[in-house]
């Protein structure tokens, strides 16, 4: 059906952006010539010959001249010469008698070797009997005219007519000919005005010979050829000035603008290619019925489909070169490939991303050649499709310190001819040497599929930019850029991004004024607007932020790793600017930061005790000094505290899955089976590189998401492990309850003010301090239910609550605690004064908070409930404690898992997977980045956490440091 659909298309081709362009033929019939402005064949009229792309009179014809005095014109046309042994003259406006016979080509015969055929006097006079003559010792034949006779040994000089090039083209005076003038040009790099050899030589002269091509007769294509290259090597400069009136690009704007008017003929009814001239420039004459705008131009849709089905001819793009030499020699049409870089050859598969950087010296540069390039996008059903060129730092918009990537579409100058290497134009006219060389930095093909088609694309656009280099350093270095970009129209990430950036932020805003009402509940805080109020507020704006962000980039690399790896019909591309999602991420980065910093903050300074429930058993044993009748109480145990603490703070860096672990497997899937092969920016999924021919580089968002999906799959295995081995073999923070209720001690942990979590771990035996026979005993007791439940309700087996204690029992804390934080200068000279203070506040905390617990205070005392559902939710208590009392929630889970790792590991997840991005985005390696999160995370957070859980648990439970390892 394909071939169907392109038939009814090529019967349909008057179309209003022109039609398709034949792929040229080079054998053209005879009598015939290849026209490289129209690339077709067309006919030679008779007398004409054609040679090195330019046309003259066969050498029996000769030139005739007329003058028409109305408009200051010059035409000519070949008449043949009415002898048989007449030849054409030097200048090509007379018959001559040949001296000998006429050779098969219609040249008079001489020993062209060491021979010159003379017809004209130095003078200009005619020789009446032309003569073949001999050049001198020292001396060879040269001036070689078209049809490749050898005119002079030495440069003749004429007084009735002035000649403009080598080849003998020569104009009476009464011709208005373009001055000779110094042409400057500018560079970058050269500070000083310039004088261009090139141009000063040249432009004159193409002008005046393009003009005649272009008003009469086709004699001489090549030079409408050379002053198309020289606009081009002028950056499509038509600014004019009073000292040089006229500039390349502006007399070549002007040649065609006169041939765009009604009745004259285009090529393939393309606006702007009229028939004698080489297509240029798309806007030639904005108020001309034959303009075509650039949105015109750029959204000429293609009539055929491509997919990314490899192997197919629907999933390559075929682009047609044709290049000029920078005498206007054309150069025979060939396939892309180093046309567009200095040492790369663009991989035109359709979908594929490419962007190359190399280097190359100034010396090279220098000995390269200087060639033209015109892009054609061939058609599968035959036919070519021009593809227009927008040059970015064009001079016209240097001038007023703007670029073409700035200005609107509508104003663009979008030519059709680019160069790579440019060593021509900076030769200075007065020290013949070049100043600088002109390259093309960057080059950048952008194809743009049309949205809701079946892969339709527009004529795809070439970007270039151009920089100048000095050429007194042949050794320095010079970078070039080649890019081959595919995108989607109406497609913008950056719409995308701020919507769901909006809605995200909108809720992190909501989240932190619930937070930090909260925080202000619980820390008793009667002002509206504290400072401690606001800081918490940001922090927790931050935190919330932080995650939504997370999801927020998280989706969108999902979303292309799924969507546009392995599609076969064009569905979607990689975005061509991912700067708003580079912006998110490193946002997310800085965000997740600081909610890890403030967790390992808090994590770190709460308030934490333990309840020693034990008591003396009873015994009194007599000291060394005391009488008969005096007896001392035993003392309690202090080992239970010490193992609970060191138990405790061994907990605190406990995560629900193994961080080492996963980043080994983390490396072990995305570089040993290859899954980093899939952020390539190509439509390909491979995870082998022998499977394709080409491995674009790599894209950022598919890296993060390939960095997302590969730990947040591990994660949740990992998590999911975690739940069978704590349901099925083993809980390390239930027996830790376990453990408390043993040791017959209690963990009271306040996170905030009047806020925490406690653990009831008084045990139901009466007492921990036994020995085996005992304590096996009571624990058989305890299975046989013959004794209490462990919980703190009676009949209850709830050991964990959510507490808001009274504010009353705050205050007696922080009294108690107040002179082991005020500094007293007789402490500094005696040190035991500080144990003492130390012992006697431990001892007034365990007994404050055994009475609390016990409800033996007068004027404090509890409540046990349930939180309300909005309550769990919002992570919030609405209702307010009755007066004087606080309240115990009873704890569903395992609440006091908050202030540890293993109760924030969507946090830790969330710090690891951004690390890991960031430090992939600064290397571009998985190994360096995985290696690096484990680093940092292991070894220097994890670290600095235990030790400042150990002095936090020293200073607040007072128990010495020493004993804890």
């Amino acid at each position: 059906m394909e071939w169907l659909f392109t038939l009814t298309w090529l019967l349909m081709s008057n179309h209003a952006f022109g039609d398709i362009i034949d792929f040229p033929d080079y054998e053209c019939a005879k009598n015939h010539y290849y026209n490289p402005v129209s690339l077709e064949c067309t006919p030679l009229a008779t007398g004409y010959l054609e040679g090195n792309g330019a046309i003259f009179c066969n050498a029996t014809y000769k030139y005739e001249y007329t003058e028409d005095n109305t408009n200051d014109d010059l035409e000519f046309e070949c008449s043949p010469c009415s002898g048989d042994d007449e030849s054409v003259s030097e200048f090509g406006d007379r018959c001559i008698s040949c001296p000998n016979d006429l050779l098969p080509s219609g040249i008079c015969n001489c020993d062209y070797k060491t021979n010159i055929l003379e017809d004209t006097e130095v003078t200009g006079d005619t020789i009446t009997l032309p003569k073949c003559t001999k050049c001198i010792d020292g001396f060879k034949p040269g001036f070689y005219d078209e049809y490749g006779i050898p005119r002079k040994c030495v440069k003749c000089q004429h007084s009735d007519c002035q000649c403009k090039f080598e080849a003998g083209y020569c104009f009476p005076n009464s011709y208005n000919q373009f001055p000779i003038v110094d042409i400057y040009v500018r560079s970058e790099v050269v500070t000083n005005q310039m004088s261009s050899k090139l141009l000063k030589e040249n432009l004159a002269g193409v002008s005046d010979l393009c003009e005649i091509n272009i008003s009469k007769q086709q004699n001489n294509i090549t030079a409408c050829q050379v002053l198309t290259n020289l606009c081009v090597l002028s950056h499509s400069y038509f600014t004019k000035t009073p000292s040089v009136p006229y500039s390349a690009c502006s007399w070549l704007s002007e040649l065609t603008t006169e041939q765009l008017t009604p009745g004259v003929e285009v090529q393939h009814n393309r606006p702007g290619w009229v028939s004698r001239v080489p297509w240029l420039l798309y806007r030639y004459d904005m108020g001309s019925s034959r303009y075509r705008s650039n949105t015109e131009a750029l959204e000429e849709k293609i009539e055929q489909f491509y997919t990314f089905e490899r192997g197919l001819n629907t999933s390559k793009l075929d682009i047609q070169v044709v290049s000029y030499t920078l005498d206007g020699k054309t150069l025979p049409i060939s396939p892309l490939t180093t046309q567009l870089s200095l040492c790369a050859e663009p991989v035109l598969t359709f979908g594929t991303t490419l962007s190359y950087t190399c280097s190359s010296s100034v010396a090279k540069l220098k000995v390269k050649e200087t060639l033209f390039h015109e892009l054609y996008l061939q058609l599968r059903g035959g036919g070519l499709i021009p593809i227009p060129v927008l040059v970015e730092n064009n001079l016209d918009n240097t001038e007023t310190g703007s670029t073409e990537t700035e200005a609107d579409i509508k104003s663009w100058s979008l030519t059709r001819r680019f160069f790579l290497v440019d060593n021509q134009l900076g030769v200075d006219q007065v020290e013949n040497t070049p100043k600088f060389v002109r390259y093309a930095a960057k080059i950048s093909l952008s194809v743009t599929v049309i949205q809701d088609t079946n892969g339709n694309i527009n004529v795809p656009l070439m970007r270039v930019s151009y920089r100048d280099v000095a050429t007194n350093e042949p050794n320095d270095k010079v970078e070039t850029k080649l890019e081959v970009l595919y995108s989607k129209s109406e497609e913008r990430l950056e719409d995308d991004m701020g919507i769901a950036v909006g809605v995200m932020s909108f809720l992190g805003l909501v989240y932190a004024m619930v937070k930090a009402v909260g925080y202000r509940r619980r820390n008793n805080i009667v002002e509206d607007c504290s400072c401690r109020t606001i800081s918490c507020f940001v922090l927790f704006l931050c935190s919330g932020l932080g995650t939504l962000f997370f999801w927020v980039i998280a989706g969108t690399s999902w979303y292309y790793l799924c969507i546009y790896k392995g599609q076969r019909a064009v569905s979607v591309f990689l975005p061509l600017d991912d700067n708003p999602f580079r912006a998110v991420l490193i946002s997310c980065f800085v965000l997740t930061l600081i909610s890890r910093l403030y967790f390992l903050f808090t994590s770190t300074s709460y308030d934490v005790f333990f309840i020693d429930w034990e008591k003396p058993k009873g015994k009194f044993i007599p000291t060394s000094t005391s009488t008969k009748n005096e007896e001392t109480l035993t003392s309690v145990s202090i080992w239970r505290t010490y193992f609970l603490a060191n138990e405790w703070n061994e907990l605190h860096s406990i995560r629900k899955i193994s961080p080492t672990f996963q980043y080994m497997a983390f490396l072990f899937f995305t570089e040993y089976v290859g899954l980093r092969y899939l952020s390539t920016s190509q439509p390909d999924a491979f995870v082998n590189t022998a499977e394709v021919n080409y491995v674009s580089q790599y894209s950022l968002i598919l890296r993060v998401g390939i960095v997302f999906s590969v730990m947040f799959i591990l994660w949740v295995l990992q998590r999911f492990y975690n739940f069978l081995y704590e349901r099925f073999i083993s809980d390390q923070v239930q027996m830790y309850i376990d453990l408390c209720s043993i040791s017959n001690i209690s963990v009271f942990i306040l996170s905030d003010n009047i806020y925490g979590h406690y653990i009831h771990g008084r045990a139901v035996h009466g007492h921990a301090d036994a020995d085996m026979a005992e304590i096996v005993t009571s624990l058989k007791r305890e299975e046989d239910n013959l004794c209490s439940r462990r919980g703190l309700g009676p009949d209850s087996e709830q050991q964990t609550f959510d507490m808001v204690i009274p504010i009353l029992l705050r205050t007696n804390y922080n009294r108690i605690t107040l002179p082991l934080t005020s500094r007293d200068i007789s402490s500094h000279r005696n040190p035991v004064s500080e144990t003492d203070k130390q012992i006697a506040a431990y001892w007034h905390i365990n007994r404050l908070f055994a009475a609390f617990i016990d409800r033996s205070l007068d004027d404090i005392d509890y409540t046990i409930g349930d939180k309300l559902f909005l309550e769990k939710v919002l992570d919030m208590e609405i209702r307010e404690p009755p007066p004087g009392k606080g309240v115990l929630y009873n704890d569903e889970g395992q609440s006091f898992e908050k202030v540890l790792y293993y109760g924030n590991e969507w946090l830790l997840f969330t710090w690891d997977v951004i690390l890991i991005v960031m430090l992939d985005y600064s290397t571009q390696n998985f190994t360096f980045a995985a290696l690096g999160a484990w680093f940092i995370n292991e070894v220097i957070l994890k670290k600095f956490s235990e030790w400042r859980c150990q002095k936090n648990v020293g200073d607040k439970a007072l128990i010495d440091e020493r004993f804890l390892l």
